[in-house]
């Protein structure tokens, strides 16, 4: 999926709220490479789930024509994680909480817990 689908998304969970899309497309490709960092962690647990190497370092796009190399189980979450920092932006902090507490939910859903050994 391309981070601009998933940004398309989050702008049809906002469309009310929507003023200007230019604006929000030139901080939407931002606001996505924090979103990327922030579900780093949550990607990998996924991918060693699979038997799959973790990734070194968050993955980051230049564009929103760029593919997001992440697991597809994120790709819901990052939708509402998105749409809840568009709405932020927009000082929409209501439903920018509605939406961040989806995000939540969604990710404490399709995140597996990994068994690690304590040393």
């Amino acid at each position: 999926m391309t981070a601009k689908e998933i940004y398309e998304n989050a702008l049809a969970l906002s469309l009310s709220h929507i003023d200007e899309e230019d604006d929000l497309s030139f901080f939407a490709v931002r606001l996505f490479n924090i979103m990327l960092a922030e579900l780093f962690e949550n990607n990998n647990s996924l991918r060693i789930k699979k038997g799959e190497k973790p990734l070194v370092q968050p993955a980051k796009i230049a564009s929103l024509e760029e593919e997001v190399n992440y697991e597809i189980q994120l790709y819901a979450p990052m939708s509402y994680a998105l749409a809840s920092k568009l709405l932020q932006a927009q000082e929409e902090t209501n439903l920018a909480a509605i939406y961040n507490n989806q995000y939540v939910t969604l990710l404490s859903m399709v995140t597996p817990a990994v068994e690690m050994e304590v040393v």
